[in-house]
């Protein structure tokens, strides 16, 4: 089965936390859909000719981020190199 849904009928979602929409390029669209109960949602929206296709995939991970990097380091210089 694929991770994507290609062009699906409808799309209905409640309990919006955040709907955050960047334009990539002047033929494409990507929207993240972040939900109050932790669910995250890609729709990718691109232009083909004259053709329109939308993908949605649920991009929720299996489980919780655990940040590797202690409080207090610079992530951006992990080595400690200057």
């Amino acid at each position: 089965m694929s991770r994507f849904t290609e062009n699906p009928d409808e799309i209905v979602l409640q309990d919006i936390q955040m709907f955050h929409l960047e334009s990539m390029n002047e033929r494409t669209l990507w929207i993240g859909v972040y939900t109050e109960n932790d669910k995250i949602y890609h729709l990718n929206i691109s232009a083909d000719g004259d053709k329109l296709k939308y993908y949605w995939s649920d991009e929720t991970p299996d489980s919780k981020w655990d940040d590797p990097i202690p409080d207090g380091v610079d992530p951006w210089n992990l080595r400690g190199r200057s």
